[in-house]
């Protein structure tokens, strides 16, 4: 054996540990940046308000959607679940304008009044983000089911615009 081919045979197998030290490496990194949704517990308003079965609502959508983003990609998962977690905090917190609305003498009887704008809008952000929920239950049986999801990408996208334009137009 000449002594090139021992110095070959030696950088060949240093090159080939440091290969597999790098897939090691990348796929720790990989395992690292998975979704994994939390969900914070928050108290529902009392029965009697008109932002219980809204608030009740959202609060299995935020479960459910939970469970759909875990199961999708992750750079599809990460930004979606971020932002809907935002809208759901802002849902929240228009929850509790209601409740303090209704406190007031004579809120609710017309129904026109400012009570009943602020309910119209939480109940229509509650459905933008049950949309984005059925959206992402979509992507998460295609990917489930072995198939590419179906523009998944695009289509949570255009679900999370109308969620985040949505809770854009609240009163503050």
């Amino acid at each position: 054996m000449e002594p090139s081919e021992v110095v070959a045979g030696l950088a060949a197998l240093l090159l080939a540990a440091a290969a597999i030290d790098a897939g090691f490496r990348a796929y720790r990194i990989n395992l690292g940046t998975h979704v994994a949704p939390t969900i914070p517990a928050t108290e529902l308003p009392p029965e009697a308000s008109v932002a219980f079965a809204p608030l009740a609502r959202l609060a299995a959508r935020e479960r459910g959607l939970a469970d759909h983003i875990a199961a999708l990609p992750d750079p599809v998962a990460a930004d979606t679940w971020v932002r809907a977690a935002t809208a759901a905090r802002a849902l929240r917190a228009h929850a509790l304008r209601i409740t303090a609305a209704e406190q007031v003498p004579g809120a609710g009887k017309d129904p026109g009044d400012a009570l009943a704008r602020l309910v119209l809008r939480l109940r229509e952000g509650v459905s933008a983000y049950e949309r984005l929920t059925d959206i992402a239950a979509e992507a998460a049986n295609d990917v489930a089911c072995g198939r590419a999801p179906r523009d998944a990408a695009f289509r949570l996208a255009d679900a999370t615009e109308a969620l985040v334009g949505m809770i854009r137009g609240l009163p503050s």
